[in-house]
């Protein structure tokens, strides 16, 4: 059924058309529990897995306070404290689409790893995809402890930097790729120049190639002899895979233009750096709306009879499912 909708929604675009599968918690596979500071009810339970669309998130924990790999989170709280208080918070003090929405926590831990031998901060799908990116994020406890310095971690100075880095995993088990992406950057000599995230930013994962396993590991200045000194904490939304490899052409609009579906508000949010028209088909090719956007918009799909629409944005096309 999946290849036959696949093949009518390339007759509506005329042309090969990727079919992107896109993180979204608001619509999880199974009911996620927030507790009263919108913090994952299950955070401190072993084998309890994170599944949305067709993602599934590592998580693990070996005590009653202790826990490595991926949270779901819709904390909006922010300390400042350069402490634990903040470890389940995001600078965007919510999700990619907005505050309070929901996105991941991860911890990534090191001393679990050796000790188990598993990537304790890994999202994989049933079968493998072209990886596309994902938004990452500091959490709050890191951005105060680079900025501020504390007992465990020392305040971050020039020539200091903090890195996340992405790695593929092939059908196989074999390594694909890596990139990297610094959530601090103080390694130039001219202090205006140095960075320090506290926004969601796209991080470009198209090198990995065909995944079936993204997994994450951090690396900072600041190690010890026990290891890295800095809170091992990133926050992560909006993962995107595609059943094809983009051509040149998308792979140029796709750094420009992007569509998913929020069901909990029944709209498709575009995003586009360049004003483009955004268009929605049906599967039998009849134009169903469309909308000028010049930054970011909503295209209201409550109206709209449940079913599978094509999203086009000039060469940029995506399938969603209402």
């Amino acid at each position: 059924m999946k290849k036959i909708l696949l093949a009518m929604a390339l007759c509506v675009c005329g042309a090969v058309s990727a079919e992107e599968i896109v993180l979204d918690l608001s619509n999880p596979n199974g009911p996620i529990e927030y507790d009263e500071n919108g913090v994952w009810t299950n955070v401190y339970k072993d084998y309890y897995m994170i599944s949305a669309q067709e993602f599934v998130f590592s998580h693990g924990s070996s005590s009653p306070a202790s826990y490595y790999g991926f949270v779901p989170s819709k904390s909006t709280t922010i300390t400042a404290s350069a402490g634990m208080d903040d470890q389940f918070g995001c600078m965007a003090k919510g999700g990619y689409a907005g505050e309070g929405t929901p996105f991941l926590v991860s911890y990534w831990d090191s001393y679990t790893e050796s000790e188990l031998d598993i990537h304790s901060c890994e999202a994989f799908t049933p079968e493998s995809y072209y990886a596309v990116g994902c938004y990452v994020c500091n959490s709050p406890y890191v951005y105060y402890t680079i900025q501020q310095g504390n007992d465990y971690s020392k305040k971050f100075e020039q020539g200091d930097w903090f890195k996340l880095v992405a790695h593929g995993l092939d059908e196989f088990g074999a390594e694909t790729g890596t990139v990297e992406y610094y959530l601090a950057d103080y390694r130039s000599q001219n202090a205006d120049e140095w960075k320090l995230n506290d926004s969601w930013e796209w991080l470009d994962l198209s090198s990995l190639g065909r995944v079936l396993t993204v997994y994450f590991t951090l690396e900072s200045s600041d190690t010890g002899e026990w290891g890295m000194n800095t809170p091992a904490y990133f926050c992560l939304d909006k993962l995107t895979v595609s059943d094809q490899k983009p051509s040149s052409v998308e792979e140029a609009t796709a750094a420009t233009v992007k569509a998913y579906y929020d069901r909990a508000n029944s709209v498709i949010r575009v995003e586009a750096a360049n004003p483009v028209e955004a268009a929605v088909y049906n599967l039998n090719g009849a134009l169903v709306l469309n909308q000028q956007v010049e930054g970011t918009a909503a295209i209201d799909m409550s109206a709209c009879p449940s079913g599978v629409y094509v999203v086009r944005c000039g060469d940029y096309s995506v399938k969603i499912v209402k």
